[in-house]
């Protein structure tokens, strides 16, 4: 839709005079205001063309008054517009239309059709019709239906830019802007004389010259003249370019403790004395404001010293207000087999500035207990890497294996995040734990105790459009953990390996078809020799849906699950997405497929199905996932239905 604002801008900023057509005029100017409102006993205003409005013999419209106070009452029925796409924005704007079904008198009608006329005739300018004709005409009123204001728009011809000047003024500090503004402005000979597009590309052009490294330009108003008799206009702008910028220094204030110049200055990807960007800049801000640290940030560039090359600095002021520092979260979700799960969490986002993080975490769920804390640094040492560590005691009782297990850990980490998804991320850590497990699968449950280290590193190409909520596109993951164990005064080691991709295939705007591929494999040491909770495992929201977590795989006599060296898990989903009840829903089909195997190469022989469907509500923090599912060759004891809750996509 089309704004009259620009047109009165570009009109104002017209500097030729008026002339008698068909010499050339500039844009037009809006009506000027009067400083009285006229009240119900002015008289009716003389129309500008008595040709175009059909005024109603007051006599022969049924039940009107004489007097020109009288009230009366009119519908409106707008034509001409829809077919340029203005007729939304005319009735917003229209008198007429704003007022139809009130009472009114006839003085007031007649300002309201002066209103509109012209109101009609600034649209047309606005998308380049010049010449056209608004007639407004009024049905008298007729038994049992009020008067009819008619309003019909005829578009005169589009006019076009015959000619653009870019110019410099006179003492002029930069170069001569013809060849760098006519590229940047997205207004070119031929183009029609639209108000609202010229007013777009006036707005956006000190952005553009900015990011092409000139920061200070000084841009006067456009002079713009219509020609009527060759139906077509000029543009003419002056422009001074200033001196070509270079990010100079970076200056902070003290809102958040640690954020000093030199931290900002790692969070920066350019370095001084490169090419200034306004892109450059804005990528700055939205860092710190990534950090989660600012409650505002705004950085404004300012002139610096002159260089010998006769560059010209740019330094950036940045003024911040911080955020509140500490937060408490609180989450929770059910499925099947692992019941109901509560999770609370105290963060105090800086505690060890710069952006050192420290959460105390825990975990309360009929299958899980967790004490937990972790200091993250993020941005350590390079953007957007982070240094995670770890430290605390988790309980688990699943139906493979008992644990309990003091550990920490560190990671060193390239993260991708919302603002900036990278196609490339990466881990690499060290794991030192104490557990002791009691071995289900094992006949008397016999407790034994490991001291496990371990390495862990990944690597991850992401293709794909989003993070939360992939439509397109792909990832691969690589997973490699060496894993050295100490149990009854005697060491094995052993090689865990896992490869996942998914991926996201659109049709039309509404359906995604989403695929997961995963193979996991141990080298090196046999099932029962590794700890029960470092074996593999399959069966879940995350895995295999349909089967409770542990659900897929070979089972001892008893039904234990016993885990494995390999594992398979295969998964395709349908994802339909529409809007209902003003609410973002979605509807999901899905087949998962997983097999556990005790030798070290994933197996196809023996797998397990899943199929159900699920729901999604979409917030604007990721998709809320509801799914139901079944077992399609289900095992002795294993559920019919199976429910999970969760946020996310399964993958």
């Amino acid at each position: 839709m089309h704004r009259l604002l620009p047109l009165l801008l570009v009109a104002a900023a017209g500097t030729a005079q008026a002339q008698t057509a068909p010499a050339a005029e500039p844009l037009p100017m809006p009506p000027p205001a009067t400083d009285a409102i006229p009240g119900p006993e002015s008289p009716l205003p003389d129309l500008p063309d008595s040709d175009a409005v059909a005024w109603p013999d007051v006599e022969s419209t049924t039940g009107a008054a004489d007097a020109p106070d009288a009230a009366v009452r009119y519908s409106v029925e707008v034509s001409g517009l829809a077919e340029l796409g203005l007729d939304d924005e005319f009735r917003s704007l229209s008198a007429l239309w704003l007022h139809r079904g009130e009472e009114t008198n006839l003085a007031q009608l007649g300002r309201r059709i002066a209103e509109d006329r012209d109101l009609a005739d600034l649209l047309l300018r606005s998308i380049g019709h010049y010449g056209g004709q608004a007639r407004i005409s009024i049905e008298p009123a007729q038994a049992g239906r009020p008067s009819i204001v008619r309003v019909r728009a005829t578009p005169g011809p589009i006019y076009n830019f015959r000619e653009i000047s870019i110019t410099a003024p006179i003492g002029a500090l930069g170069p001569d802007p013809a060849r760098i503004v006519g590229r940047l402005l997205p207004i070119r000979v031929g183009d029609a004389v639209e108000a609202a597009r010229v007013q777009s590309a006036q707005d956006g052009l000190p952005i553009r010259l900015a990011d092409a490294g000139y920061p200070f330009a000084r841009i006067a108003p456009p002079d713009i003249t219509i020609d009527h008799a060759s139906r077509d206009a000029t543009l003419v702008q002056s422009v001074d370019l200033g001196r070509r910028g270079v990010f100079g220094a970076i200056r902070i204030d003290d809102g958040v403790k640690g954020m000093d110049e030199k931290h900002v200055g790692l969070l920066a990807r350019f370095k001084p004395g490169d090419r200034y960007s306004n892109a450059g800049r804005e990528d700055l801000r939205r860092a710190l404001v990534q950090t989660g640290l600012f409650g505002a940030v705004a950085i404004k560039p300012g002139e610096g010293e002159v260089r010998e090359d006769g560059t010209q600095t740019v330094d950036l002021e940045i003024s911040s207000e911080a955020a509140p520092m500490r937060t408490i979260a609180l989450a929770g979700g059910f499925s099947t087999g692992q019941g109901v799960r509560a999770e609370g969490s105290w963060t105090h986002r800086n505690l060890f500035p710069p952006e050192g993080a420290f959460t105390a975490r825990a975990v309360a769920a009929e299958r899980e207990q967790v004490a937990q804390v972790e200091l993250r640094k993020r941005n350590f040492g390079q953007r957007d890497r982070q240094l995670l560590v770890t430290g605390g005691f988790t309980a688990s009782q699943q139906f493979a294996f008992a644990a309990e297990t003091l550990g920490i850990s560190a990671a060193l980490a390239r993260e991708s995040n919302i603002l900036w998804q990278k196609d490339w991320t990466w881990s690499i850590g060290a794991q030192a734990l104490i557990t002791s497990q009691r071995d289900r699968s094992v006949r008397g449950d016999p407790r034994r105790t490991f001291t496990v280290l371990a390495l862990p590193a990944s690597i991850t190409w992401d293709r794909s459009d989003d993070l939360l909520n992939p439509s397109r596109g792909f990832r691969l993951t690589t997973r490699l953990s060496p894993e050295f164990t100490l149990r009854n005064q005697s060491n094995f080691n052993y090689l865990k390996a896992q490869f996942e991709a998914t991926a996201y295939k659109p049709f039309g705007d509404s359906l995604v078809l989403a695929g997961r591929f995963h193979l996991g494999s141990i080298v090196g040491a046999n099932r029962g020799v590794i700890a029960p909770d470092r074996r593999f495992y399959a069966g879940g929201g995350g895995s295999v849906r349909g089967y409770v977590f542990q659900g897929v795989g070979p089972r001892n006599e008893d039904n234990v699950p016993t885990g494995g060296n390999s594992l398979t898990e295969l998964a395709v989903e349908a994802r339909y997405r529409f809007q209902a009840l003003g609410q973002d829903l979605g509807i999901v089909a899905f087949v998962d497929a997983g097999e556990v195997s005790s030798g070290t190469t994933p197996a196809f022989d023996r797998l397990s199905l899943g199929a159900g469907i699920g729901a999604r509500f979409y917030t604007g923090f990721g998709p809320v996932r509801v799914d139901i599912a079944t077992p399609v060759n289900p095992q002795q004891g294993d559920p019919r239905l199976v429910f999970y809750v969760s946020i996310g996509q399964a993958f």
